[in-house]
């Protein structure tokens, strides 16, 4: 099969570090995609507050709200780079939004602001029965 590029990574290795997967809110509202964004600050976070100075930066996450899918998420601040992988998992397997807010997120790291970020979706997003 050919490659898929929907969940395709990318990591500018700046200060602060920002890495990306799938989708902008900007591409997914020009691909009619009725948008839903969940953001967390870094700093606001235990492990932001432990890391200190250098901690500003957000996760930033893209749902369809009508599949109740992830189609894109933006991680910029301390290991920016390093939490994609769950972004690309959950984008291209498409596992459900309910799924990923009922993850138990290892405490305290910059990781556990994804469950954060997915969580500041609000419960107006779409949740399929399974």
């Amino acid at each position: 099969p050919g490659a898929d590029y929907r969940a395709k990574p990318r990591v500018t290795f700046t200060d602060p570090e920002v890495g990306a997967a799938g989708m902008t809110e900007e591409q997914a509202r020009k691909n009619g995609i009725n948008v839903r964004t969940g953001i967390q600050k870094a700093s606001v976070t235990s492990r932001g507050w432990i890391h200190g100075p250098g901690n500003d930066g957000l996760i930033k996450v893209v749902a369809d709200a009508d599949r109740g899918m992830l189609v894109g998420a933006t991680a910029m601040g301390p290991r920016g780079g390093d939490i994609l992988g769950i972004f690309e998992l959950a984008i291209k397997s498409q596992i459900p939004i309910d799924d990923l807010r009922h993850l138990i997120y290892a405490y305290p790291t910059f990781y556990r602001g994804v469950g954060e970020a997915v969580r500041n979706l609000g419960s107006d997003v779409h949740m399929p029965l399974r």
